[in-house]
């Protein structure tokens, strides 16, 4: 029988069509090719760094200037920003009351590797280490400027996750606001910790483990599985399990730590599901609410192996064809066979 799962870190309801439920191997495929983009004509290739906007870091070779070849991993403000960085930050009203003010905010994009081809799945874990370094230091930065409520890091992967450019790259954006849906994430961990005296995500990696059969792989400090209640197929949250409220505080150690569970998680990924697109994205408190005793931050992967219909647009609600526990099993096991 179909079960309706409640996410208990969203209250939002899913429904795991067992009935309609498909065996996980039959969402491996090919993903569609992206428009041809060539290395050739790729902005983020080295040796076209004049191209693109100045820069504002980069892990590199030693000796090698700003904006020239030679880098490893490289932050640039996006060409087409959704946001600017400069501009009064003022809201207005208008007669008829409604609320507006400045798109002021900060687009970066994270140039993850020189190598068109390259994704994470596949790069030495050195280099994956640079990568997550680039995350943390450009996502302190931006937390530690004043003007910003919130910072969302992401990364679209394929073209049915929205990447537009095939060289491989990450998104952060920091904006003097916090969206609802991060804020309703916020208020429902403190609704747990009023209710519960503990923190919703910490008490979520116990059940998890407790229960084990959506958990992919743990480590010292982190834990990986898919929810109860996921939303799409092969969804996956990672969780540190000290627990910690701003991804900007996360140490050195602990960022490489990280850059080895998600390259395993999305080598699983690739193997058993060959290559999909996915999205995946960093939530953390907002920059101005520090050491919250009841929130965690988390990150959590979106595979793009299915679509949605109508009854998902209506309804709002989610159905998942894969049952959790089966695509933990095949993502833990799969591989193997």
């Amino acid at each position: 029988m179909p079960e309706f799962r409640n996410n208990i870190a969203t209250k939002e309801w899913v429904i795991i069509a067992t009935e309609r439920a498909k065996r996980p191997e039959d969402f491996a495929g090919r993903p569609a090719n992206l428009a041809a983009d060539s290395a050739a004509k790729c902005p983020f290739c080295p040796g076209k760094e004049a191209k693109t906007p100045k820069e504002v870091f980069a892990i590199r070779e030693p000796g090698t200037a700003p904006d020239t070849s030679g880098w490893r991993v490289r932050v640039i403000p996006n060409a087409f920003p959704a946001l600017s960085p400069t501009g009064e930050l003022k809201r207005e009203k208008s007669p008829a009351g409604f609320l507006k003010m400045n798109g002021v905010g900060i687009h970066d994009v994270i140039i993850e590797s020189p190598d068109h081809e390259a994704i994470i799945a596949t790069l030495p874990l050195a280099h994956v280490e640079d990568i997550y370094q680039a995350y943390r230091t450009r996502f302190s930065q931006l937390a530690a400027d004043g003007r910003f409520e919130s910072i969302i890091l992401f990364k679209n992967h394929g073209q049915n996750a929205g990447t537009s450019l095939h060289h491989p790259h990450s998104q952060i954006v920091a904006m003097p606001v916090t969206p609802r849906a991060a804020r309703d994430r916020v208020e429902i961990a403190r609704s747990h910790f009023d209710e519960k005296g503990s923190c919703l995500y910490c008490d979520l990696i116990a059940a998890e483990k407790q229960e084990e059969a959506r958990v992919i792989l743990e480590t010292d400090n982190f834990s990986a599985f898919t929810p109860f209640a996921s939303r799409v197929p092969f969804e996956i949250w990672v969780l540190p399990k000290k627990h910690s409220s701003n991804f900007e505080t996360i140490s050195v150690e602990l960022s490489r730590e990280l850059a080895g569970v998600m390259q395993s998680v999305l080598q699983k990924l690739h193997r058993v599901l060959h290559n999909p697109d996915f999205n995946y994205a960093i939530y953390s408190a907002p920059c101005r609410e520090h050491d919250l005793e009841y929130f965690h931050w988390n990150l959590k992967i979106f595979p793009r192996v299915t679509s949605q219909a109508g009854f998902e647009v209506g309804s709002g609600m989610m159905i998942n064809t894969v049952i959790p526990e089966a695509a933990a099993k095949y993502l833990r096991e799969g591989e193997k066979k």
